[in-house]
This record gives C-alpha cells, sequence and structure tokens, in this order.
C-alpha cells in the first residue's frame, strides 16, 4: 500500500460517513463497508447496498500506488461521531489509522478486487430535474412498497413517469425535465427500466441529503445504469420493467372528479382503521352519501364514514398500511376520487399524482 498521510475536516469526513450510511442501509450488514480508491488525483470513498452505490470525494491524493481496500463502515461511524477539527488519515502497509488530537483508531484493511465500483461514471449527456420534485414524486410511489417490489420509470422524452404495483395498488406520478442552457443538458435516449425498493428508498434519503438543487440522469444502455449526479454521483442498476405504463397513463388522462375529501379525514380514517393490526385488510366504499372505511383481522373490526355526496358509486378493498402510507404523501389538503372503467382513481385536486385500485362489488359490514 505504501506510507502516505493526508488530513482532513472532521465534518467533511462524518458528513460522507452519513451519506454512505443512508446509501449502505442496515437490510444487509455485510454491505456495511467503505471503500477507498484513487481516480484523477482524487481520493474517492464509496459505498453500496448490492446495487446503489455512492461515490464520495474525500481530499485530492497525486498517488496512484494506493489499491482499493475496504474498511468497516460502522467502525469509523463509531469512532469519528464525538471528534471534531482535523483528522487524519495515514496509510501505511495494509494498515489505515484515523488520527485525531490524542486518539488513534488504526484498521486492518482488505484488498478489494471489484473493478465496477472504481472508476468515476461521467454524464457526457444528461437531463434535468428538480431534485425536491423528482425525491418528492419517487418517495410517493415507492412509499407503499416492500422488499423485493420494484419503481419503475420512464422517460420519454420530455418528462419522466414513475409507476409502482404492489398487491393490487398502483401509484403514478410524473415531473417534466427542466430546460438548461447547457450544451450537455440534452434530450437522451429514452428507457424503461425498474429499480429495487430497498434501493429506491436509499436514494430518496441520501439525495435529501445532498445540498443541491438540481439531479442530472443520464443511463447506460450497455450496462442499464442510471447514473443521477446531485451534490455526488450515485449509480443504481435496473431490471427490464414487466409493466407497460400505456394502460396507466390513459387512466389517470381521463380522470374526473367524482368527489372531493379532506385528506385529513381520510388519513385519520386509515389510521384509525389499523386498530385492527398492521396488515388489515381495508374496504373503502360509498353508499348513501357517505364514504366507509371498513378493516379487519382476525376477530377484530372496525367501521368509520365520512359524510359527502358521491355521484358514482364505488367500492375498493386494498391493505390499510398501504393505502395510508401512499395517502399521506399525497400532497394536497384534498383528495379527489373518481371512477374510470373498472378502477377508482384517488388524485390531489392538481392531478400530479395517482393511487389506481380495481373497483370491487360492495360487501356489506
Amino acid at each position: 500500500m505504501g506510507n502516505y498521510i493526508i488530513e482532513v475536516e472532521t465534518d467533511t469526513l462524518k458528513n460522507i460517513i452519513k451519506k454512505a450510511d443512508k446509501v449502505c442501509g442496515t437490510l444487509e450488514p455485510s454491505m456495511r463497508k467503505l471503500a477507498f480508491f484513487i481516480s484523477e488525483n482524487m481520493l474517492y470513498l464509496t459505498a453500496t447496498d448490492g446495487c446503489l452505490t455512492g461515490y464520495f470525494p474525500v481530499a485530492p491524493f497525486y498517488s496512484k500506488s494506493l489499491p482499493p481496500f475496504q474498511i468497516p463502515l460502522d467502525v469509523v461511524k463509531q469512532f469519528v461521531s464525538e471528534l471534531s477539527g482535523k483528522i487524519s488519515l495515514i496509510f501505511q502497509d495494509g494498515i489505515l489509522s484515523f488520527k485525531a488530537q490524542n486518539e488513534l483508531l488504526r484498521l486492518k484493511t482488505i484488498a478489494d478486487q471489484r473493478e465496477k465500483e472504481f472508476y468515476i461514471p461521467k454524464l457526457l449527456e444528461y437531463v434535468t430535474f428538480s431534485k425536491r420534485k423528482l425525491v418528492t414524486e419517487l418517495d410517493f410511489v415507492s412509499s407503499f412498497l416492500e422488499e423485493g417490489s420494484y419503481a419503475d420509470w420512464y422517460y420519454s422524452g420530455l418528462k419522466l413517469e414513475m409507476i409502482s404495483h404492489h398487491i393490487g395498488l398502483v401509484a403514478y406520478s410524473n415531473l417534466e425535465r427542466e430546460k438548461e442552457d447547457n450544451e450537455n443538458n440534452v434530450n437522451i435516449e429514452r428507457f424503461s427500466i425498474s429499480i429495487p425498493y430497498v434501493s429506491t428508498r436509499h436514494l430518496i434519503k441520501v439525495l435529501e441529503s445532498d445540498e443541491s438543487e438540481s439531479v442530472y440522469l443520464a443511463f447506460d444502455s450497455d450496462k442499464r445504469e442510471l447514473i443521477v449526479k446531485s451534490e455526488n454521483i450515485y449509480t443504481t442498476c435496473s431490471d427490464f420493467s414487466e409493466h407497460e405504463p400505456g394502460k396507466v397513463r390513459d387512466l389517470c388522462a381521463r380522470f374526473t372528479s367524482h368527489v372531493k375529501i379532506h385528506a385529513s379525514h381520510f388519513q385519520r380514517l386509515l389510521r384509525r382503521a389499523l386498530i385492527s393490526g398492521r396488515f388489515s385488510d381495508v374496504e373503502i366504499y360509498s353508499r348513501h352519501g357517505e364514504i366507509v372505511v371498513i378493516s379487519q383481522h382476525g376477530s377484530v373490526a372496525y367501521k368509520g364514514s365520512i359524510p359527502v355526496s358521491v355521484e358514482s358509486e364505488f367500492s375498493v378493498k386494498t391493505k390499510a398500511y398501504m393505502l395510508r402510507s401512499a395517502i399521506n404523501r399525497i400532497g394536497s389538503q384534498y383528495i379527489s376520487i373518481g371512477v374510470v372503467d373498472d378502477y377508482v382513481l384517488m388524485a390531489p385536486p392538481s392531478t400530479t399524482r395517482f393511487l389506481i385500485l380495481k373497483n370491487q362489488r360492495i360487501q356489506q359490514f
């Protein structure tokens, strides 16, 4: 490894470790590692959850003889948590030492033979989106998903559409690209991808912590890798989407509101519906000037209602916790409900986000 010493601000290192922590997550402990490598005279730290990878510049480093290596994230996280001022990173004969004032942490490094993570992805051409809007929409469509499910991304040239499906509940959202006077901000090729739920949530968390207003997206079709640049650069693996967006897009385009209710009233009933258990089924239907919410699990049953005049009869059934998670992120004081073909759609008055459920037969309480 050779002998090298670099000095960085402790707050800088803390911030990097905080972001790396968000990338790794806690689901898979074996992934909670930090890897160091050199690229273009800069020392980088990288972290991954196995799909999402983050690249974080640490400090200038002008030697190319430092091979990539790993150290445990949690040990370093705990060591730097109470430090301040400057900290020295000392690389010497397979040992990485962190020295700060009168404290010293020595770690035996593990050589990392992986090649994929140890280059900085380039965004030669990209499209630009508002970071706040992208994070908000992605948070909405992934809010009710679980491990093993996916969030679908469709870029059509003018806007980015996001769709998710889980146990009969479908979420749809879209946002338009931002216009920038930059020759690299071009209309990149269209793509249709699925990103695992776990990595989607990790991406949301780390982007929220980045201090940037815009997000730049590029897609490497050969590697099927989405490249995301905000304050830092992230890449995420992707699969081919199993769904076509056409039907969902058409349903949303034909939506008209048949009733409008206060989101807070609906949220309260969904929250109360969980009294019969987190995994309770909830049925929501219109009848005789009211919207009724019923949940049942085992021997426990709950019923609540919202007095309101409804133009169309409908009945939907889903998991209470899933619908509550999505409604909590719908982003409006009011929720409009309408029936299109055999489906019930819920949306804010702006009709920028939609929840879609199959319309079913009304059942008595």
